[in-house]
């Protein structure tokens, strides 16, 4: 990183030597850290974006496989490719200048791209995009297979969505090409998406078999029913929809459980495919391709509309709509259109008695007031009357024109149809409404479903807690006294031999009597009496010499310690004499012990093994039947979720079953009614049409017009 802040002292690669290193706040060069690389982002001046990958551990094999690597992807013909997956990549031996060393590093084309999880969370409900993502991604298998190369790590964080949603494949540290034939593996791939026999030795082409139908199968099963990935993703988890516990042991997987009994015969078919992959050998799992035709979700078609009858309206309105008068042009006909058009016609005397007579009426009153006829307090009054009988003339006589008559006419055929159609768009906005909350209802329904999903998930993780906590409890202690068997049976070993040396030392003991004494010096006829007097027969009738510090002249007494424990004192047995009898029992003790048997004998030591042989067994089966239980314990668990997690699939089939039929239900009347709804709206626009035409055509202000001038 400090380096990094002079790119044009520590980098030779001229593209990376005048770039610009992407900085971090505060701490420098920003870096994005790995298991063992660093990758930091460059942008050269042309504005090209690169990302370098340094090494923070030594591999003396690394700078051949990636020349390895890069020479294959520099080799492939991006149009015999399904999509643009590859990463451009070149691997520089003098990547980097670190404290005056050359240091090797990638140069990799920087991949702007979301990476898949975050792409399903964004387009979980987005049935079609998901299954074409998971065509692009069977493709981009398929293309790995044909050219016999293998990524190595195939998981969620390595696979970005590109902008037109095509996939670009990253990280390429564990990746196989053909030159790397015979080498191992550098790892084994992220264990949520590897199969659980799959080791190093299994470095080769059809090491991403298996991760290829793990990642297929859950963008398959959430394109096929969006529930799954909300029932199924952690959104904390570093997986799709499986992980590694289902395949260490799929027979307690919930997820197993749903993708094998779900309602959807393709889905069910894929998921039994991927999971007869689990136990096989990793290098037996066949390719993708061998997946089959997987049905597409189809889109649900939409009913037929009812057959209407002619003019365009439903048959089942037939009798509820007025029908037009047969003298009276259709609406928006073209006679009509020009009959509006035109206006008024000729002037008939009429119209023009009319004009006169609403003349002369108006002013009358005031001419009768300046003659003095009409007296000036009634000239309001009278006014007020001349004018309303001569608007109501004029009113009179320009409503009893064809022109008006025929437009009034049309008019009013308009809004009846229009109030005849009202209860249709009516009935057509409660259906819609209906199929809202029918959705609304279906989706609360699904997200409640999810939730008891995620809730069976925790209880059968917590209670298989618990089995194997309470199982470890168990046969933890046999296990410890199982483990403790051979030192205690070593041990008894031991305390057989030593008893039985303790007897040959005793029997020779007593065949050595104490008169034997005598041969040695200071002992005489006397001491042996007084030493059989103290029932000291034979060396075995003591084991050894007490003394005690004397009341005089600073002497030790001797005390004679018998086998029993009991000391007594001897008389004519002092300090001297107790020590030549102690050494003399010592001697015979040493040649005894010399003679001694050095192992049990056949039968006590057969008798001994047998015995721990059968606390062994007892154990072992007491460990056995734990386990069972422990194993029974699962499996009655396991089918109790299982149980519970199929009758809620079922409720859920049921009611998406009911709730399918009654949607279409209410489609179908929709779709009797769309005629009715699309006409009442032409019918609404032509009365407004036909009533401002009217007003503007027909109008009082219009028709004193043309009774003034005839036009």
């Amino acid at each position: 990183m400090e380096a990094l802040q002079n790119p044009a002292l520590c980098f030779e690669d001229p593209d990376l030597k005048h770039g610009t290193v992407q900085q971090s706040p505060v701490l420098g060069p920003k870096a994005i850290s790995g298991n063992f690389a660093s990758v930091f982002s460059i942008t050269a001046p042309g504005g090209q974006r690169y990302a370098l990958k340094c090494f923070t551990r030594d591999s003396s094999t690394l700078e051949a496989r990636y020349q390895a690597i890069s020479r294959q992807l520099a080799g492939l013909r991006p149009a015999k490719l399904s999509q643009p997956w590859p990463v451009g990549m070149e691997y520089l031996p003098r990547g980097v200048l670190v404290a005056g060393e050359w240091y090797p590093a990638l140069k990799m084309a920087w991949v702007e791209g979301t990476s898949l999880i975050t792409w399903i969370d964004r387009n979980v409900q987005n049935a079609a995009a998901v299954l074409r993502t998971a065509e692009r991604f069977a493709a981009l298998a398929a293309d790995l297979d044909r050219l016999g190369m293998a990524h190595g790590d195939l998981q969620h964080g390595n696979l970005l969505v590109a902008a037109d949603g095509t996939l670009r494949l990253v990280d390429y540290d564990g990746m196989y090409v053909p030159a790397l034939k015979g080498q191992g593996a550098t790892e084994n791939g992220h264990r949520n998406y590897q199969s659980p026999t799959r080791t190093s030795t299994d470095f080769g082409p059809a090491m991403d078999r298996f991760s290829a139908w793990v990642i297929y199968l859950s963008l398959i099963a959430t394109a096929t029913d969006p529930t799954v990935w909300g029932q199924l993703h952690d959104d904390q988890g570093e997986f799709l929809i499986l992980k590694e516990e289902d395949f260490k042991e799929p027979q307690s997987s919930l997820a197993w459980s749903l993708l094998l009994t779900h309602p959807d015969p393709g889905l069910r078919a894929l998921a039994a495919q991927t999971h007869g992959h689990v136990t096989a050998a990793s290098h037996t799992v066949p390719p993708l391709s061998a997946a089959g035709a997987i049905p597409k979700p189809v889109p649900a078609s939409r009913p037929a509309p009812a057959a209407t009858q002619q003019g365009g309206a439903p048959s089942w309105l037939a009798g509820h709509i007025p029908q037009q008068p047969r003298n009276t042009p259709a609406a928006g006909s073209a006679g009509t259109a020009t009959a509006a058009g035109t206006g008024f016609a000729r002037r008939r005397t009429t119209d023009v008695l009319s004009g006169v007579f609403a003349l002369t009426g108006s002013a009358a009153p005031a001419v009768l007031t300046a003659v003095s006829v009409l007296p000036a307090g009634y000239m309001a009054a009278a006014q007020l009357g001349a004018l309303l009988l001569s608007g109501g003339a004029l009113h009179s006589t320009r409503r009893s024109r064809a022109e008006a008559q025929a437009s009034k006419a049309r008019v009013k055929v308009l809004q009846q149809q229009v109030g005849a159609l009202a209860d249709a768009v009516a009935a057509d906005q409660k259906i819609h409404e209906e199929i809202e909350a029918l959705n609304s209802a279906g989706a609360n329904r699904d997200a409640e479903i999810s939730r008891q999903v995620k809730s069976l998930q925790t209880e059968l993780r917590d209670e298989q807690s618990r089995i194997t906590v309470a199982l470890n409890k168990e046969t933890g202690s046999l296990r410890t006294k199982l483990s403790g068997l051979n030192a205690r049976e070593q041990k008894q070993l031991a305390d057989a031999l030593a008893s039985t040396v303790k007897t040959h030392i005793q029997e020779r003991l007593r065949r050595s009597p104490i008169q034997d004494v005598k041969k040695l010096s200071n002992m005489g006829s006397g001491t042996v009496t007084n030493l059989i007097a103290a029932g000291i027969h034979t060396a075995a009738d003591f084991t050894g010499v007490r003394y005690v510090q004397g009341s005089r002249y600073g002497n030790r007494d001797a005390y004679l310690i018998r086998s029993n424990g009991q000391q007594v004192k001897v008389p004519g047995i002092g300090e001297v004499r107790a020590a030549a009898l102690e050494s003399w029992r010592a001697s015979l003790e040493q040649r005894a012990r010399k003679s001694a048997p050095t192992g049990v004998g056949a039968q006590e030591r057969n008798s001994i093994r047998q015995q721990f042989t059968a606390q062994k067994r007892r154990y072992e089966t007491e460990i056995t039947q734990a386990e069972g239980a422990a194993r029974r314990k699962r499996e009655q668990l396991q089918q109790s979720i299982t149980a519970r997690l199929q009758e809620t699939n079922k409720e859920k089939q049921r009611h998406q079953a009911a709730s399918q039929h009654q949607r279409a239900v209410l489609l179908q009347r929709r779709a009797q009614l769309a005629d009715a709804t699309t006409t009442h709206s032409l019918l609404a626009t032509q009365l407004a049409t036909a009533e401002a035409e009217h007003r503007r055509t027909f109008g009082l202000r219009r028709y004193l017009r043309f009774v003034a001038t005839g036009r």
